[in-house]
């Protein structure tokens, strides 16, 4: 009888293992294939000619760009661990294409809220405070880790809904080719393989 509990704690205890292996660093929600198809459908998609304050202190229009480079445009939440854990992964995207694009966080949140993420994180591109979530809901982000790739001309090129070793090793190569230049080599060693988004707006 001893022997057989002894057995059952054993099997128990590795069962538990596994699964803590398995889920270890899993941060982040799976995205469904509505939210592929739906994000999807938002390319093409004319940027919403709104204004929001940034963290640096400037104003940004979210429409063309005036300076005719394409943007990538990243959605946050101030309180959701997976907008924590991409944070580094778009730090070394900025880094690696910023002189060809235009880096810009959009933070659902009021202008001390997107200065405290970016004082927390030393963000290096800008991040936008989008109180009522006009911007985020009018790009069609519904939860954080949503990343838009927008054109030159200001519609939407692209909608990740989540993001991931592929997706951002794909938003490199497009950005490559919208500036016709070389894709940057680009370190995605953190970002989980399988395509995650955050938590809702």
């Amino acid at each position: 009888m001893r022997n057989s509990v002894t057995a059952l704690l054993l099997v128990a205890s590795a069962v538990a293992l596994s699964a803590a292996i398995a889920t270890r660093g899993r941060i982040g929600h799976p995205v469904t294939p509505r939210m592929q198809t739906e994000a999807k459908a938002v390319a093409g998609r004319a940027t919403a000619s709104l204004l929001a304050q940034g963290s640096n202190g400037r104003t940004y229009a979210l429409g063309k760009s005036d300076r005719g480079r394409p943007r990538v445009l990243i959605f946050i939440k101030s309180d959701c661990p997976c907008s924590e854990a991409a944070e580094p992964c778009f730090a070394r995207l900025h880094a690696a294409y910023r002189d060809r694009a235009d880096l810009l966080g959009i933070i659902a949140g009021d202008l001390p809220v997107a200065k405290d993420w970016v004082s927390r994180h030393q963000t290096p591109y800008p991040v936008l405070a989008d109180p009522d979530l006009k911007a985020i809901q009018a790009l069609g982000a519904e939860r954080s880790a949503y990343t838009a790739l927008v054109n030159p001309d200001g519609t939407i090129e692209h909608l990740w809904p989540g993001y991931s070793a592929g997706m951002l090793k794909d938003l490199a190569q497009r950005l490559a080719d919208l500036t016709k230049t070389a894709v940057a080599s680009l370190d995605v060693g953190e970002a989980p393989q399988e395509l995650t988004s955050g938590c809702p707006f």
